[in-house]
């Protein structure tokens, strides 16, 4: 009965240990896709920039 306990109690820190190696994962592809879109967003604020910029510059040949 003690093997059994002590066999069981094992693995269930092996699967304790994989859980917390694909915590440690997940965390770290959360901060890529939190980069990530915080890179996206400052593309879309300088892309946004850049139109009004060419509307303003469109503007002038127009008048």
């Amino acid at each position: 009965m003690n093997t059994q306990i002590a066999s069981a109690a094992e693995e269930q820190s092996a699967v304790a240990e994989k859980i917390n190696c694909n915590v440690v994962k997940i965390n770290d592809v959360a901060d890529r896709v939190t980069e990530s879109a915080n890179q996206t967003a400052n593309s879309g604020t300088e892309l946004a920039k850049l139109g009004s910029d060419l509307q303003t510059m469109i503007s002038r040949f127009k008048t």
